[in-house]
C-alpha cells in the first residue's frame, strides 16, 4: 500500500472515531446549557385596585427577559409559556411606583437571571366628571335661513376614567349637518365624541350615554322697511319736508309663517315736536312678539326736516302767460296783452322764497273763441306750491281779425 493511501485511511478512521465519541457524549453525558426567553408579565390583583378606585395607567403590557440553565435535554422542552413572570398590584396608592417582578420556571431548569427585576407602574385614580354637551354644526346653512340655540337632551354627560385622562378632556361634542335646513326645526339623534384641545379623541373614557337628542330651531330672515310713528301735530304753518331714518330697513328673524304677515317694522311712538326741535333722535323699534333682529340694538336714528309755510303774491301780464289754441286769422289786441293780474301761492319757505314770476307756468286757453271780447279764466300749474288765489279769476281778452 502506498504511503498516500495509508495516510488517507488513517484520517478517515480518526474522523469516524470522533463522530462516535461526540454522539456518545451528547446522548449519554447530556451537557448543561442556557437559553433566554421573552416572557409576558402577568398583572395580579387588579380587582384589589378596582376596589380602591385605582387603575394601572402605564404600562399596558410588560415583558422580561429570563435566562434559564439546565440539561440540554430539558432546555429544549421549555417554552415561554412554561415560565411565569408576574407583579402583585395590591397595596399600592396613586402615583408612580417600582413594583418587583417575580419569576418562576419549571423545576427541571434553574433561573439564572432575569431583567428588569422591577417595573415602573403608574397608578391613577378613577374619577367621574359631568361635562356639558357642545353641539357643533357642519355644512353651510341655506341662504335666508338662520339657526336658533340648540337644545340637547341630556345636557350633561357623566364621564369616568383615570384622572390623568379626564384632565385632558376639553369637551364632549355632538355634530349636526345643517346644510339641508329649511323651514322645519332640526331634530336628530347623534353620537358623542370626547376630545382634547387638539380635537383628538381621548382614550379610556367611559360615558354614561353614547348618544344625545338634539333640537335646533330653524328661522327665516326677512328685510323690511322701518316706518316712523309719531304723536301730536306740527304747529300751524309748518310742513314735513322729509324724514330720514337710519337704518331705513332692518333684517328680522322669525318663523316663516309669522314673517309672511310682517311687511314693516314700526318705531315706538315719539312726540313729533321732539323730532322737530332735535336732529338725530334715537328711537326704539316696536319689535313684534316672536321676532328678533338679525343684528343691531333695536334702535334707529331719526331726523325730521320741517319748513314753515308762507304766502307770496306775484304780479303778471298776459305776456307772461302761455296762450294756446288761438284760432287762425285772429290776434290779441295790444291793450289786452298789457292787462295785469296776480296770483297768490302758498308753500314751504325754502321753495316759495326762491320762486320768481318766470318760474310759474300760466296758461290761457282760447279754444273755440271768435273775434270779439271774452272773459277767459287763467290756469296755473301747481308745482311745489299751493295756489291760493288768482286775481282776477278771468281776464278780458279782445280778439281782432288780422
Amino acid at each position: 500500500m502506498s504511503k498516500e493511501k495509508s495516510e488517507l485511511t488513517l484520517k478517515i478512521f480518526a474522523l469516524l472515531i470522533a463522530i462516535i465519541l461526540w454522539s456518545y457524549v451528547m446522548s449519554e453525558v447530556d451537557p448543561r446549557t442556557s437559553e433566554t426567553f421573552n416572557v409576558d408579565v402577568r398583572f395580579l390583583n387588579k380587582s384589589s385596585l378596582e376596589r380602591q378606585g385605582l387603575v394601572v395607567l402605564e404600562p399596558e403590557n410588560a415583558t422580561v427577559k429570563v435566562r434559564v440553565t439546565g440539561r440540554r435535554s430539558e432546555i429544549i422542552k421549555i417554552k415561554e409559556s412554561d415560565i411565569l413572570a408576574q407583579v402583585d398590584l395590591s397595596g399600592y396608592s396613586e402615583g408612580k411606583v417600582k413594583v418587583p417582578v417575580y419569576v418562576q420556571a419549571p423545576t427541571s431548569v434553574a433561573i439564572d437571571d432575569y431583567s428588569p427585576r422591577e417595573i415602573l407602574i403608574t397608578f391613577d385614580r378613577i374619577i367621574t366628571r359631568e361635562i356639558p354637551v357642545t353641539v357643533e354644526t357642519q355644512g353651510e346653512v341655506p341662504e335666508g335661513v338662520v339657526l336658533g340655540t340648540p337644545e340637547v337632551r341630556p345636557q350633561y354627560v357623566a364621564i369616568e376614567g383615570p384622572r390623568t385622562w379626564l384632565n385632558s378632556v376639553w369637551k364632549v361634542i355632538a355634530t349636526v349637518d345643517v346644510s339641508t335646513a329649511n323651514a322645519n326645526d332640526i331634530s336628530v339623534t347623534r353620537s358623542i365624541r370626547i376630545v382634547d384641545e387638539d380635537g383628538n379623541e381621548v382614550r379610556g373614557i367611559s360615558p354614561n350615554v353614547n348618544v344625545v337628542d338634539i333640537s335646533i330651531p330653524v328661522y327665516n330672515v326677512k328685510t323690511v322697511p322701518v316706518e316712523l310713528r309719531t304723536e301730536n301735530q306740527l304747529p300751524e304753518n309748518y310742513e314735513i319736508v322729509d324724514i330720514i331714518i337710519n337704518p331705513s330697513t332692518i333684517s328680522i328673524i322669525g318663523k316663516k309663517d309669522l314673517l309672511q304677515n310682517i311687511n314693516q317694522i314700526n318705531t315706538q311712538p315719539i312726540d313729533i315736536l321732539e323730532l322737530m326741535n332735535n336732529e338725530n333722535v334715537i328711537v326704539d323699534l316696536d319689535i313684534p312678539e316672536g321676532v328678533r333682529l338679525a343684528d343691531g340694538q333695536g334702535q334707529v336714528t331719526v331726523t325730521l326736516n320741517v319748513d314753515d309755510i308762507i304766502v307770496k303774491t306775484l304780479n303778471f301780464t298776459l305776456e307772461d302767460a302761455n296762450i294756446v289754441n288761438l284760432s287762425p286769422g285772429l290776434s290779441i289786441a295790444e291793450e289786452s296783452i298789457n292787462r295785469t293780474f296776480s296770483i297768490t301761492i302758498q308753500g314751504r319757505r325754502s321753495v316759495i322764497e326762491a320762486l320768481e314770476a318766470e318760474d310759474i307756468e300760466i296758461e290761457l286757453n282760447l279754444q273755440g273763441l271768435e273775434e270779439g271780447s271774452h272773459n277767459v279764466p287763467l290756469t296755473v300749474k301747481e308745482e311745489g306750491f299751493t295756489l291760493i288765489d288768482v286775481s282776477p279769476e278771468s281776464i278780458q281778452i279782445d280778439l281782432v281779425g288780422e
